[in-house]
């Protein structure tokens, strides 16, 4: 094993010990785009940690800024982090518009400092300079251009929410939920951190939210990535059984991942899926 491949190793693990999902997802993935899903998700993991988990704004903005300098550099053939060096290793990236890349870190720049949304409305129209950016990226990469990345956009953005919604209560710089549900079911974001009847209420609110909105996004019938199928799709399943049980939140917090064999099972079905979107292009 060579150095750089050592060093994206590291990278690798830490993306798919926040999203193992994907350690299944890449069986069922064409051999070609094996690599280059791996390195585009371990570089949205890299930014989306940086804009959504760093507490202190001036570290995330100089990473972020770092991060663009070496996309563009990259872009023009010149990368020189393991993931960048990954990611461009494969043809489609070095053939995809080269503004697309520091596009994606102008976007988790955009995230720094934003203040609280009060709708989800809002929340999306906040997150979209970044989710956009993603999906515009990761259809370029692995659809060959051929997604619908406003549908995809927005089934990135609704993880997102759900994936920080347990963090509710404990990170005051990102409220993962719309301000005006704190209102309608006169809460305060200290007593988010309590299990209680009406804090119940507030995340099943949410929850039917973003199953509604998520369900014109998946209505859109386009080629889809393989990854973010299996994601939106276990996503779904995981707001469906949180809404089943009394306290929703702590259902999401124990449950952070599907297990092997739903994993499996999903992503055998949206491979079938994907597969025939796919031949309908040809």
């Amino acid at each position: 094993m060579t150095d750089a491949t050592s060093a994206f190793a590291s990278f690798e693990r830490k993306w798919l010990a926040a999203d193992p999902e994907n350690t299944v997802v890449a069986v069922f993935l064409p051999a070609a785009q094996r690599a280059p899903a791996s390195a585009f998700g371990c570089l949205i993991h890299e930014l989306s940690a940086a804009a959504f988990h760093v507490r202190e704004t001036q570290v995330a903005a100089t990473k972020l800024a770092w991060w663009r300098r070496e996309l563009a550099d990259a872009a023009f053939g010149n990368p020189g982090h393991p993931v960048t060096q990954a990611l461009f290793a494969c043809a489609a990236a070095r053939e995809t518009d080269p503004a697309l890349w520091p596009a994606l870190a102008d976007g988790a720049i955009a995230q720094l400092d934003t203040p609280g949304a009060g709708t989800l409305a809002a929340a999306i129209e906040q997150l979209d300079p970044f989710f956009g950016a993603v999906a515009r990226a990761e259809s370029a990469l692995l659809c060959a251009g051929a997604g619908n990345p406003e549908a995809d956009a927005a089934l990135w953005t609704l993880s997102h929410l759900l994936r920080e919604l347990p963090r509710l209560g404990s990170d005051e710089a990102h409220l993962p939920l719309p301000l005006g549900l704190l209102a309608r079911h006169e809460l305060t974001r200290a007593e988010l951190v309590y299990e209680s009847p009406r804090r119940n209420m507030l995340v099943k609110d949410f929850l039917d939210e973003l199953v509604l909105e998520g369900n014109g996004a998946f209505g859109v019938r386009a080629v889809r990535a393989l990854p973010l199928r299996v994601r939106a799709a276990l996503d779904r399943r995981r707001i469906a059984a949180a809404l089943r049980v009394t306290d929703p939140l702590e259902y999401l917090r124990r449950h952070p991942h599907a297990g092997r064999w739903r994993t499996l099972s999903t992503a055998w079905r949206e491979a079938r899926e994907a597969a025939k979107s796919m031949a309908g292009l040809r």
